[in-house]
């Protein structure tokens, strides 16, 4: 099947010069120019949580629609943004992007994105600490200064949350993971679990740490590069930590 390209994160370059439009010197105008977003972004962040909770059983339309719209709507915020927020709009506009055109890829079809590299690791990115407080950094911004309260304000995809499920298979001996991202002793760990429970693997807390900081250090990199080679490095992760997986032999089973 021909794949389509007309809604990629590319393709929104134009909406630059609408959001131009909107932004003035100053930064009133600035703060004004976020302000007409900010509803919108509202409706958009609403919605992004319910495509990232349901996104193996919804239609493809509506994951297209909705990402459209995320994305779009950040390209406008990136314009108009003051400096406070600027790197945090730029960071959700690259990992949003990211993930918009991994799922573009696969022609909107989320019953296939959990075998997906590009959806995995944007997913894994957006469960970042990083993310989480870009996130909610602009949710703040648009109270403070436009009135409106982001009914969502941190989206992500559900298995890679603040709340960490346990291991699909848990040995008795072995503590359980984290329950929270509270430090950065315990990002790392929790990291590990998450993308370990996949495989339904049980793992000890040293594994978990290795995989998990290896996995930040990854991805901390190009995002192009990342989603390219995600299940080679992941791999590559495992083998070092000494988790006996099969990355090829797990997705086949998938």
């Amino acid at each position: 099947m021909k794949k389509s390209r007309a809604f990629g994160v590319k393709t929104y370059a134009l909406i630059f010069l609408y959001a131009s439009v909107l932004a003035a010197c100053g930064p009133n105008a600035e703060i004004n120019s976020v302000c007409l977003q900010s509803s919108r972004w509202n409706s958009a962040s609403s919605q992004l949580a319910i495509v990232l909770t349901n996104l193996e059983s919804l239609p493809a339309d509506q994951i297209r629609e909705t990402m459209t719209d995320v994305v779009a709507t950040l390209i406008a915020l990136n314009d108009a943004a003051p400096r406070e927020i600027k790197s945090d709009v730029e960071l959700l506009l690259n990992t949003y992007g990211s993930l918009s055109d991994a799922l573009q890829a696969l022609d909107w079809d989320g019953s296939v994105s959990q075998q997906d590299a590009g959806v995995t690791s944007a997913g894994v990115r957006l469960a970042s600490e990083e993310i989480q407080q870009s996130q909610t950094d602009l949710a703040n911004f648009i109270r403070d200064n436009c009135s409106v309260n982001i009914d969502n304000p941190v989206n992500q995809f559900p298995n890679v949350g603040t709340t960490l499920p346990d291991p699909a298979i848990q040995e008795d001996d072995v503590p359980e993971p984290p329950a929270s991202f509270d430090n950065d002793e315990t990002i790392p760990r929790a990291f590990g679990y998450v993308v370990v429970e996949r495989f339904g693997v049980a793992i000890t807390d040293e594994q978990a740490d290795c995989v998990g900081t290896s996995l930040l250090a990854a991805t901390a990199s190009d995002a192009s590069v990342v989603d390219l080679t995600y299940w080679q490095m992941l791999q590559t992760i495992f083998n070092s930590c000494r988790v006996q997986i099969d990355v090829a032999k797990a997705l086949e089973n998938e």
